[in-house]
């Protein structure tokens, strides 16, 4: 966090600026609720379209509550069937133009539907030719649920100026975006205000806040990963919460090759922010990663450890969720301990589970 409070204190020294911007704008920035810092680890494309987005914050509102009754309606819709066939429901919507193309083709036989399905991953492809050839019913619903979301946003910001418009359409390629503008719509707003006024001060704070995160996160999975290979007693308890994680959160799914390290999860799409996430995943959750995406490690069959990354927030979130745990992995917790309140407090996904107070993994209140 050190390196992203200096930034920011260089945007008071300039003469060229409202200080009262100026000074707002570092507010947001330090405020470890804020979403800002998660905004700006994006490319500048989608922070721009994020910061024309927020002037009109008017529309992620009403977004938000088209996204509301269509999400719903979804999950209504598909209640019906069991939790496998709810998965496959769930990875087809992750292709939107899946639902319209297994309509045009319902008539085809399975040899001819294989064809016109031969890029899509394998199990996916199953999954289509059962619903088009047994249930066609469940993919005109989905259909006809995208193409009134559609109709609905469209009209919703039609009246905004065409910039406005192309910003929301890139943000909702990114649903994970659109629901922290949601969710923190208070910094929203007050980002739009004073990006309305000086467009160049937010650009110059938050292109140097992207530079700084970049650089500190690098700094940070250095000492992480280091000190996790260094300690033989962390990395038994990490092992066992390995699987524990893979088992309660459900990551396993079959869409990815048992053991296959080598996804690249830059290119895994995300579930439509129309139909929201699955409602077995308490916490928002947009992107199936597999489990060893979000723990940041894996292990090899002989046991050595592998990390790949730091582990997300959704990890924090669920390993802080269990009172426990602290006690059961005393070396693990320690790690998480020391690094956390340690030298190093920039991370922003990880060590922000520790801020989560409300709701357990399994719903509880805690």
């Amino acid at each position: 966090m050190k390196n992203i409070i200096l930034f920011s204190l260089l945007i008071i020294s300039t003469n060229l600026y409202s200080q009262n911007d100026a000074s707002t704008l570092q507010n947001l920035i330090s405020k470890d609720s804020s979403s800002i810092p998660f905004i700006c680890s994006y490319p500048d494309s989608f922070r721009k379209a994020t910061f024309i987005a927020s002037t009109y914050p008017q529309g992620l509102i009403k977004l938000e509550e088209i996204q509301n009754t269509s999400s719903k309606l979804f999950q209504q819709a598909i209640s019906k069937y069991n939790k496998d066939r709810q998965k496959q429901l769930w990875e087809i919507i992750r292709y939107p133009e899946l639902p319209t193309l297994l309509i045009d083709n319902k008539d085809k036989s399975e040899s001819e539907l294989n064809v016109v399905l031969k890029n899509y991953p394998e199990e996916l492809t199953k999954c289509a030719l059962y619903f088009t050839k047994k249930d066609i019913i469940i993919i005109y619903i989905i259909d006809n649920l995208i193409k009134q979301f559609e109709t609905r946003f469209k009209e919703s910001i039609a009246d905004f100026p065409k910039e406005v418009q192309e910003s929301y359409s890139l943000l909702l390629t990114r649903p994970e975006l659109v629901s922290s503008l949601t969710e923190d719509i208070k910094t929203t707003i007050i980002l739009g205000d004073v990006y309305k006024r000086n467009p160049g001060i937010v650009k110059r704070a938050t292109d140097s806040l992207n530079t700084a995160i970049s650089i500190e996160n690098k700094d940070e999975y250095e000492a992480w990963k280091n000190g996790i290979e260094k300690d033989e007693g962390v990395q038994k308890d990490l092992k066992k919460l390995a699987k524990k994680y893979q088992r309660e959160e459900y990551l396993n799914d079959d869409i990815y090759t048992k053991n296959n390290y080598d996804i690249n999860i830059y290119y895994i799409r995300p579930y439509p922010y129309w139909a929201g996430h699955p409602s077995w995943i308490v916490r928002p959750y947009w992107y199936p990663f597999p489990w060893w995406y979000h723990s940041g490690y894996y292990y090899y069959p002989r046991g050595r450890i592998i990390i790949r990354s730091m582990p997300t927030y959704h990890f924090g979130w669920w390993y802080y969720g269990h009172s426990n745990y602290p006690r059961k992995y005393p070396k693990a917790n320690k790690y998480f301990q020391d690094h956390n309140y340690g030298p190093r407090k920039s991370y922003p996904e990880f060590n922000r589970g520790l801020k989560v107070k409300k709701v357990s993994p399994r719903g509880r209140k805690r």
